[in-house]
């Protein structure tokens, strides 16, 4: 039976990162466990919903190999407030686990490991090195925009494709919620080894773990193919199931030819919205906003509470321009956006939005107006 012994901050470290992978209401209560494996010199920790997993490694002494799955939620707030830097594991019989430090000593009941969920086994997949910080803001500029109705199960997920322009390989992402829009190119050398077809769709609960580790990492590996995306730092992994479905035709809905363009504060203008949009409706946000020359009017109108207005100076000297959208759309394309001014570019009343920024190269968010 498993026996060994490990440093607190290491196994802290391990758990943690596995916490958000494993499911806390299932009708298979092994998957709210995580799976603790001792082998070698290595302790190995394995969490799983059975379409986003990961594992993690860290250093150990141990005595006897083995492996064991305990609830992964009571599991991590135990070693958290564990009085001493070593942790001394054993396993027991009936699918116990014996864990002390110091004078503090925990005996958690397990479930047994054979009734784990074998992970995916990946070999031979290309793999991307890219910068942490590089795909946290690709993620951050389109998982706002990721739909959260489960339904439209092609839509709740970070559409991955590979493009080339002037002999140069770019990796984009796109997401849409049917409302709105966003789309970021960034090129990269090594893309042309990936095999991505038409394209991969990637879901939502995986993004937001892609975007925690590359938040943390400098350097991270990218996989992608047909059946899986994993993401790789040192010695921790996520391996995600690609969500089945065809994407949408998102080019049709980006605006080809602009006919009016508004320049704004980003931060003026996500003020202004936050403000105005305190009046209207819960449910849609809705706000009207009213362009001359030179000025921007948001204006909110609520029958059961009252109306808001108010003026921003805009770059502005088009003709009289008039249109509905939901506020909350906007406050969070500006909260991920970089740049101190945005466009807004329009056709007309009836068509959507096309915004993007100096700052923010490679990036476009479009959103569809609303009837007020």
């Amino acid at each position: 039976m498993m026996e060994l012994t490990v440093r607190k901050e290491d196994m802290v470290k391990g758990l943690g990162k596995s916490q958000s992978v494993v499911e806390r209401r299932t009708s298979m209560p092994i998957l709210s466990n995580v799976l603790l494996e001792a082998e070698g010199e290595r302790l190995i920790v394995a969490a799983t919903d059975l379409e986003t997993s990961f594992t993690g490694e860290c250093a150990a002494r141990v005595s006897k190999p083995g492996k064991v799955t305990v609830p992964a939620r009571k599991l991590y707030e135990i070693v958290k407030e564990l009085p001493a830097d070593e942790i001394y594991i054993k396993e027991k019989s009936n699918n116990f686990l014996h864990i002390s430090a110091g004078r503090a000593s925990f005996d958690l009941v397990g479930l047994s490991a054979e009734d784990f969920p074998n992970l995916p086994k990946i070999k031979g997949m290309a793999q991307l090195s890219l910068a942490g910080p590089v795909l946290a803001e690709m993620i951050e500029k389109t998982i706002f925009s990721i739909s959260q109705e489960d339904t439209r199960y092609n839509l709740a997920g970070l559409f991955v494709q590979q493009r080339k322009s002037d002999d140069k390989f770019y990796l984009r992402f796109v997401s849409t919620d049917g409302h709105r829009l966003s789309l970021v190119d960034r090129a990269f050398e090594g893309l042309g080894d990936l095999e991505l077809g038409n394209g991969v769709i990637i879901p939502r609960k995986g993004v937001a773990e892609m975007r925690k580790m590359a938040e943390e990492s400098e350097e991270l590996r990218l996989g992608l193919s047909q059946s899986y995306a994993t993401l790789t730092q040192d010695q921790s992994k996520l391996i995600l199931r690609i969500q089945e479905g065809t994407f949408p035709d998102y080019e049709v809905v980006v605006p080809k030819v602009i006919k009016k363009s508004v320049v704004v504060n980003r931060q003026a203008f996500s003020d202004v919205l936050r403000r105005v949009a305190i009046l209207a409706t819960d449910r849609f946000q809705g706000v009207k906003l009213d362009f001359k020359e030179g000025l921007l009017e948001v204006i909110s109108q609520n029958p059961d509470l009252g109306e808001a207005r108010e003026a921003l100076e805009v770059d502005y000297d088009g003709e009289a321009l008039s249109v509905g959208f939901n506020a909350r759309y906007f406050m969070e394309l500006c909260a991920a956006m970089r740049s101190e001014e945005v466009s807004l570019g329009f056709v007309d009343e009836q068509h959507p939005c096309l915004i993007k920024g100096e700052a923010d190269q490679g990036f476009i968010s479009v959103i569809m107006p609303m009837r007020l």
